[in-house]
């Protein structure tokens, strides 16, 4: 009897797949899925990312790291209520997730409410291990603060995160707000200083130092910085 050729070729791969297991995953384990969400992730691929993620929690739903990773991802393609449901997710499965609480420390900024996003900053911080990236937890909980207007809390908090990574550029952006806010210019003046020390090719930089020494009354060392700044613009 001749055999019907679809028929034949289903017949000789049906029992490859069966297999493998490969049925909806690529034949790859959560594992696999996972690691390629995080690098889809890292080259800042999202919605791809997303879908890596899927695939492993349909293989395993029972570790928190990967709702927390869909999360962040979720939250960067702009879905916050899918990213809320994935960091309580993620912590219903181990409260001691440090990163879920600082992605719902994130979301509470991102949806202004500041009190919230204080407290799972606070418990993001208390149960970080040596594997997370707590200066953004920190970053975080200086940032609600201010918007409580509880600047020295949010002095403190920003100088925390400078300790950890003290060349990042945006941590001494918001101490120097801070100190703004608090009327300390000499001290925004310093925190300029260093920003231009680890950015020297940055304009924008040297045009706020200008305005600092400005406001400071140091009229010829605000022209040298605004200068500076012309000159950086003109040769990019």
């Amino acid at each position: 009897m001749k055999i019907v050729q679809p028929v034949l070729i289903l017949l000789l791969v049906l029992p490859m797949i069966l297999l493998c297991g490969c049925l909806g995953t690529g034949g790859w384990s959560a594992q696999d899925w996972t690691g390629q969400g995080n690098r889809f992730a890292k080259d800042g691929l999202y919605s791809d990312a997303v879908d890596a993620y899927n695939q492993s929690l349909r293989l395993d739903a029972s570790n928190p790291k990967v709702w927390t990773w869909r999360g962040i991802a979720l939250q960067h393609l702009g879905n916050q209520t899918g990213a809320m449901n994935d960091f309580d997710m993620a912590i219903s499965l181990n409260p001691n997730e440090s990163a879920a609480w600082q992605g719902k420390a994130s979301l509470y900024v991102d949806t202004d409410q500041y009190k919230l996003a204080v407290k799972a900053a606070e418990r993001s911080i208390t149960l970080a291990g040596p594997e997370d990236k707590v200066e953004n937890s920190w970053l975080l909980l200086g940032f609600a603060y201010n918007r409580l207007e509880q600047y020295e809390d949010a002095l403190q908090s920003f100088d925390k995160a400078i300790e950890i990574d003290p060349k990042r550029i945006d941590l001494w952006q918001h101490k120097a707000y801070t100190l703004t806010k608090l009327g300390r210019f000499a001290e925004v003046l310093s925190c300029y200083e260093v920003m231009t020390g680890i950015e020297p090719d940055n304009p924008e930089l040297w045009n706020k130092k200008g305005e600092i020494l400005l406001a400071l009354g140091q009229i010829n060392e605000a022209n040298e910085a605004f200068t500076i700044a012309k000159g950086l613009i003109e040769r990019s």
